[in-house]
């Protein structure tokens, strides 16, 4: 049995116990952050889209296809700008899972993982392991030939501090909801790989919109949450993997060049070509986390987390 003293404190929770409720509450919470992040970063990027309609003749009165409407619409969603502003924006998450576990199901915050023993070293730790398993995957493309890395001939600095600035928000974000929230809320009363199985699962359907979805991105998604939260179970504290989902994303898009979920393409030091055309090698147009090698070296970093989730559960005295 998983021994956490995250999931210890989480059973302190005054929010329902009845599994279907906590999930119901969590869709609604989460509903209500997807609302205000869509709707602040959409006064964020109006100014542009109704420029880019003029620009393209759309304000002229013709009708257009949903087809085109479209595409239309997710391509000045997917520039850098509206990237930018809803990464910003996704700082909704982090404060709406903080009131609803602190003020509304009344939890300590240690319940969530926010413990300051050894938060920083946790933190540092994350980055050093999220850069390493992105750059193991692009490289392992690199080296079959799925894909070819150059360096860019020129980017902007200052670009790439903005979005490691919003990474470093988004990756925070999701890791509170999913994990600091959902998580420890169901594995607190219930049992923990039934916790884990219910958030990864959730986690990954909350991608299903992204563009170049297949079943192995999905895939991947649901292995990522699952190894994000043996991984938070294992250090009880969750710094180290909002680190790991900040550095992955931000090496992914912005130091190798490749869409990051599926957005769109962003500053970056290097660019990654998909070089084959076999989508299950280069995940296509959702990006290297749609790809067999992203299975692979997630797979391996879950079975490590999880031989030493099982060593620390062997040596911790019972309470």
């Amino acid at each position: 049995m998983i021994k956490s003293d995250i999931l210890k404190d989480a059973a302190k929770s005054r929010a329902p116990s009845n599994i279907v409720l906590q999930i119901l509450i969590f869709l609604a919470v989460f509903l209500t952050v997807y609302i205000a992040e869509g709707i602040t970063a959409g006064i964020f990027i109006m100014p542009d889209m109704i420029k880019a309609m003029y620009d393209s003749g759309m304000m002229s009165g013709e009708s257009y296809s949903f087809s085109e409407m479209y595409e239309f619409t997710m391509s000045v969603a997917t520039s850098e700008k509206a990237i930018l502003a809803t990464l910003f924006c996704t700082v909704f998450g982090i404060a709406f899972s903080l009131i609803y576990c602190l003020c509304i199901a009344r939890r300590p915050a240690s319940s969530i993982g926010m413990r300051r023993k050894g938060a920083i070293l946790h933190y540092l730790t994350g980055l050093f392991t999220g850069a390493v398993l992105m750059a193991a995957i692009v490289w392992l493309a690199h080296l079959s030939g799925a894909c070819r890395i150059t360096v860019s001939p020129d980017f902007n600095e200052g670009i790439i501090i903005l979005f490691l600035a919003g990474f470093l928000i988004q990756g925070a974000s999701e890791e509170f909801i999913f994990r600091g929230y959902l998580m420890t809320e169901i594995g607190g009363r219930h049992s923990p790989v039934a916790a884990i199985a219910i958030s990864s699962a959730v986690f990954a359907a909350a991608h299903c919109a992204n563009p170049g979805l297949t079943v192995i991105a999905f895939a991947n998604l649901m292995l990522f949450a699952v190894f994000a939260g043996l991984y938070m179970l294992l250090t009880d504290n969750i710094w180290g993997v909002c680190a790991i989902h900040s550095i992955w994303n931000f090496t992914q898009g912005n130091l190798w060049g490749i869409r990051v979920s599926g957005t769109g393409y962003v500053e970056s030091v290097f660019h990654t070509a998909q070089v084959s055309s076999k989508t299950w090698l280069t995940g296509g147009k959702f990006g290297i986390e749609g790809s067999i090698f992203t299975t692979l070296i997630l797979t391996a970093a879950t079975a490590i987390v999880i031989i030493l989730l099982i060593k620390k559960t062997r040596t911790k005295p019972n309470n």
